[in-house]
């Protein structure tokens, strides 16, 4: 018999939820059935899998180290060799980091090592437990640089998560962009991705259901000759939404030849930086040092 003592970024999790995270090489229906047969208890007594663990709570295993070990596999820490991390905000409950531009935010199937979250969770590596590491509610594409906001509790990343959701958390871009954007305004539409191109196409009309609503805000901040820098506020994120969105209104991002856009000398990749958070009565702000560059370069 092996028994568990629950943690504070373990407690509030639903108990299936948090044994398909500790069993991470079994299925919910064998979770199910171990719950069922009293194989598995929490304070020596039988539990639904809809019970939310409480801190402190006592969960015991009767199984055999071999039996359990089966269920179960050791998730090493993959540790970067450069935990090269910009840290713009940081409290007991988040980290505010600002990702440089070619690094992915997550790992994907190509590259596990070389991302923002792993340098992130080897610098927060003693908030790690077993079914809980440092997560982000926020992401870039790799081509992107700006303000990425992770979670260094269990309790804050369900917090941060619903205020994502329900919009509380503003977020705001910059960019360059092709031509003249003489006033402010705004983009809405529905998103359709074309996943073997990965490019996204936004239309007016959902009436087959299938789109994705985005929402999109932006106004001009100053003029370059025939270049605008704008400020965008997103209030959805979709998969590549500010790129397609301005290039649907003519004014592609400089640089975003994927969408119109055209390079300048020195601009391989798209010109947009994630600058500005509010979160709550946080204002956290990180300027881009390549953009006063590439502006400076354009006057």
């Amino acid at each position: 018999m092996r028994e568990i003592i629950v943690g504070e970024n373990e407690a509030n999790q639903r108990l299936d939820r948090f044994l398909l995270k500790y069993l991470n090489k079994s299925t919910r229906g064998n979770v199910f059935k171990l719950l069922r047969k009293k194989v598995i208890k929490v304070n020596n007594k039988k539990k639904k899998e809809n019970y939310y663990l409480k801190l402190n709570d006592k969960i015991q295993f009767f199984l055999s180290d071999e039996a359990l070990e089966e269920l179960r596999q050791e998730e090493e820490m993959v540790l970067s060799k450069n935990v090269n991390l910009d840290i713009v905000y940081e409290d007991d409950e988040i980290l505010v980091v600002n990702k440089p531009k070619g690094l992915l935010t997550h790992p994907n199937k190509n590259e596990y090592k070389k991302t923002l979250t792993t340098r992130v969770q080897t610098y927060l590596n003693h908030l790690a437990t077993r079914t809980f590491k440092p997560a982000s509610v926020n992401r870039l594409d790799r081509n992107t640089s700006g303000l990425i906001l992770f979670c260094k509790t269990y309790d804050a990343l369900k917090k941060y998560n619903k205020m994502m959701r329900n919009r509380e958390i503003k977020k705001y871009y910059i960019c360059i962009v092709h031509g003249r954007v003489k006033r402010k305004g705004e983009i809405k539409g529905y998103l359709d991705k074309d996943h073997q191109k990965n490019i996204v196409k936004i239309r007016e009309d959902n009436s087959d259901g299938k789109g994705r609503f985005i929402h999109t805000r932006y106004k001009p901040l100053e003029y370059i000759k025939n270049y605008t820098l704008l400020e965008v506020e997103i209030l959805t994120g979709r998969t590549h939404q500010i790129r397609a969105s301005l290039s649907k209104i003519g004014h592609p991002i400089v640089g975003d030849t994927k969408y119109g856009g055209k390079k300048v000398k020195n601009v391989t990749t798209q010109v947009l930086h994630a600058y500005k958070l509010i979160v709550g009565d946080k204002i956290i702000v990180k300027d881009s040092d390549e953009i006063k560059d590439i502006i400076g370069k354009l006057s």
